[in-house]
């Protein structure tokens, strides 16, 4: 089964705030999983600032680019992953807020889990 795992956290961060150890950390994270056969796919999101959004609302086509001021909750990046359970992926995403949790304590960041339905 594929998950997509997102990283989510409210507005922008600066990334000044995160330890060179976290980088190296989170790094050793992701090759363990591309090692593993985990891994299908991992990245960062480039800023709001930088989106543009296309949205259907009544009938109507709207193309805005960010930022978007109502944006509370952005995403910052994604791990898509090849496990055998919810429960696996759950696991995998807790180990990576651990690690955040361990270099930068105070930050705000959720992951979401979900299965990635295949037909």
């Amino acid at each position: 089964m594929r998950y997509l795992i997102t990283v989510n956290h409210e507005g922008p961060i600066d990334e000044g705030i995160f330890p060179e150890q976290l980088y190296a950390d989170m790094g050793a994270f992701v090759e363990k999983l591309a090692a593993d056969g985990i891994l299908v796919d991992a990245a960062g999101l480039e800023r709001l600032d930088k989106a543009t959004r296309v949205s259907l609302n009544d009938g109507d086509v709207k193309v805005v680019d960010g930022p978007f001021s109502e944006a509370k909750e952005w995403i910052g990046g994604y791990f898509i992953l090849q496990v055998r359970s919810h429960a696996e992926a759950v696991e995998y995403a807790r180990q990576s807020i651990e690690l955040h949790r361990k270099h930068v304590p105070n930050l705000s960041v959720s992951h979401e889990v979900r299965r990635i339905e295949e037909d």
